[in-house]
């Protein structure tokens, strides 16, 4: 099968992308994931690593916006739900944080760390039983993490 070449070509801005990623090269990814989604405005995966870069870099208001466009384009991305999350937490919006994360475990129930990343945002709100609820969630679901 031979792709169409503006969607071969987003790909290799993607790939290009993730691995200047992984090199922790954020800003540059970021370049390289705009690029893909110039090209392919719907490439959820490249709005989702664009999410990640910024993440790292502490743009977390940032971060959130392309995760909400990952999420917007494919509802049911339970990984870009859990980022989002993380973002909310690390700007102390922790509401928003634990309605991210119960996204994230309604699409995939036995996601250890949506369950808890809701914990320590239930603990950052003082819910202590309901985040040992969250804990003993994910240890049942991944007891060797």
């Amino acid at each position: 099968m031979v792709l169409p070449s503006a969607v071969c070509c987003a790909y290799a801005w993607y790939k290009r992308g993730s691995a200047l990623y992984e090199l922790d090269k954020y800003q540059e990814a970021i370049t390289s994931f705009d690029k893909a989604t110039g090209i392919k405005a719907d490439y959820v995966y490249a709005w989702y690593k664009r999410g990640s870069a910024l993440y790292e870099l502490g743009q977390y208001q940032d971060a959130i916006a392309s995760f909400d466009k990952a999420t917007e384009i494919k509802a049911d991305y339970a990984y870009a739900w859990y980022e989002r999350g993380n973002a909310f937490r690390k700007l102390g919006k922790y509401q928003d944080a634990i309605a991210s994360y119960d996204q994230a475990i309604e699409i995939k129930r036995d996601y250890a760390y949506a369950w808890v990343g809701q914990g320590f945002a239930l603990e950052k709100l003082e819910h202590y039983n309901e985040a040992l609820e969250s804990y003993e969630k994910a240890i049942e679901f991944d007891p060797n993490n």
